[in-house]
C-alpha cells in the first residue's frame, strides 16, 4: 500500500535535506527577492511560483538509512519493498523528512519555551480566575419591574396586560354584556332544544 501511494508525488519541489535526532542549529532567515515584476495571467494569478520550500531547507540531505526504513515499516505494520525499484520510491521519504526537520528547528526561544519543549498549538479560551471576595454589586434602586410594570400601563386584565385591538382588523362587535346573543345564534342553539335533533 505505501509504494502505490509513493508513485504519485506532486510535491517532489522540494531538495534534498539531512535528517538527525537531535535538532540542528538555527539557520538564518532566507530573505526573499527583492520585489520585482512576476508575470500574471488576465486574473492576477502568479503563473510561476513566487517562492519555494526548497528554500527554507537546507542544501545538503543524506537520505534515510534502509534500517530506519525497515524500523518504520514494521512500526506501521507494513510490507516493506522486494525490489531495488522499491527502495528507490521510498526516497521521497527524505524530502517528507526535511520538512519536518525544518519545522523542528523553530526557534522558539521568544515563546519562553526551553529546547525540546512541546509548543501547545491548541486555540482555547484561557481561564481567568474568579476572585469570591469581591462585594456583590447592589440592584440598581431606579430598576422597575414585574407589578411595578403592570400597574403603569392603561389597560389591563388580572396579571396580563391589554393590548388595543387595530383599526384594521374586523371582528363581529357584541354589546357590553357578552351572553346576550343576536337572532340568529340563538335560532341556531334553540333548534336542537325543540326538534331534539342536530342542525348539522
Amino acid at each position: 500500500m505505501l509504494r502505490i501511494a509513493r508513485q504519485n508525488l506532486p510535491w517532489r519541489i522540494l531538495g534534498r535535506a539531512s535528517y538527525s535526532a537531535t535538532p540542528s542549529p538555527p539557520r538564518p532567515p532566507v530573505r526573499p527577492a527583492p520585489p520585482g515584476p512576476v508575470p500574471v495571467d488576465d486574473l492576477c494569478i502568479p503563473l510561476e511560483p513566487t517562492y519555494s520550500l526548497s528554500d527554507y531547507l537546507p542544501a545538503d540531505s543524506p537520505s534515510l538509512p534502509r534500517e530506519t526504513l525497515l524500523k518504520l515499516h514494521k512500526l506501521a505494520a507494513l510490507q516493506p519493498p522486494t525490489t531495488e525499484e522499491g527502495w528507490k520510491q521510498l526516497e521521497a521519504l527524505d524530502e517528507l523528512v526535511a520538512v519536518v526537520q525544518a519545522v523542528r528547528d523553530v526557534d522558539t526561544s521568544a515563546l519562553g519555551l526551553e529546547a525540546g519543549e512541546m509548543v501547545d498549538a491548541r486555540v482555547r479560551a484561557e481561564p481567568e480566575p474568579v476572585d469570591f471576595d469581591l462585594p456583590r454589586l447592589a440592584k440598581d434602586e431606579d430598576e422597575v419591574g414585574g407589578q411595578a410594570l403592570l400597574k403603569l400601563a392603561s389597560r389591563t386584565e388580572g396579571a396580563y396586560y391589554v393590548a388595543p385591538m387595530p383599526e384594521n382588523v374586523r371582528t363581529k362587535k357584541r354589546n357590553s354584556t357578552s351572553e346576550v346573543l343576536d337572532e340568529d345564534e340563538r335560532r341556531t342553539y334553540e333548534a336542537p332544544r325543540n326538534s331534539r335533533e342536530s342542525p348539522w
